[in-house]
C-alpha cells in the first residue's frame, strides 16, 4: 500500500512540476498553426502531447489517491 501511495504521489509530482516549468503564465500549445516546415508539426504535437499528459498525471495521482483515502474511511 505504501509503494501505492508513493507512486501516486511521484505520478502527481511529476506532472505537476513538468507543468510548472514549461507551460506556467503561457497559453495552452497550439496545433493545426500553418508551418512551412513539416517538422514544426511535430514539434507542436509533442508540445500539446506534453501538456495533456502533465495534466493527466497530476489528475491520475489526485484520483488514485483520494479513492484510497475513501476505500480506507470505509473500512476502517
Amino acid at each position: 500500500m505504501i509503494e501505492l501511495i508513493l507512486t501516486l504521489l511521484t505520478l502527481s509530482l511529476v506532472g505537476t512540476l513538468i507543468y510548472l516549468f514549461r507551460y506556467r503564465n503561457k497559453e495552452k500549445p497550439k496545433v493545426g498553426v500553418k508551418r512551412n516546415n513539416s517538422s514544426e508539426y511535430f514539434k507542436d504535437y509533442i508540445e500539446l502531447k506534453l501538456y495533456y499528459g502533465s495534466i493527466f498525471l497530476i489528475v491520475i495521482g489526485i484520483v488514485g489517491l483520494l479513492a484510497i483515502v475513501i476505500i480506507e474511511m470505509i473500512f476502517i
